[in-house]
C-alpha cells in the first residue's frame, strides 16, 4: 500500500490503482502509470493525466501483475 509521499516517489513509473474518498465525475477508482509525486500524485490514465492530493486518496497500491 502507498500512503506516504516517499512511497509514491519511490514507485514513479509503476502502474498503480488509486481509490478516492470522494468521486470525481462519478468515479472513485483510477488506474494508471504514476508519473509524479512532487506536487500531488499524478497518474497517466487511459483518458489522460489525473492529479490528486494525498488527502483525496483513501487507498493506493501497485496493480497486480497480470
Amino acid at each position: 500500500e502507498l500512503s506516504r509521499p516517499e512511497h509514491f516517489i519511490k514507485m514513479q513509473g509503476e502502474k498503480i490503482k488509486v481509490k478516492l474518498y470522494k468521486a470525481i465525475d462519478g468515479v472513485k477508482e483510477f488506474t494508471g502509470i504514476l508519473k509524479s509525486a512532487e506536487d500531488g500524485v499524478v497518474i497517466e490514465t487511459e483518458t489522460g493525466e489525473m492529479t490528486f492530493t494525498l488527502k483525496e486518496i483513501s487507498k493506493a497500491h501497485l496493480c497486480d501483475f497480470e
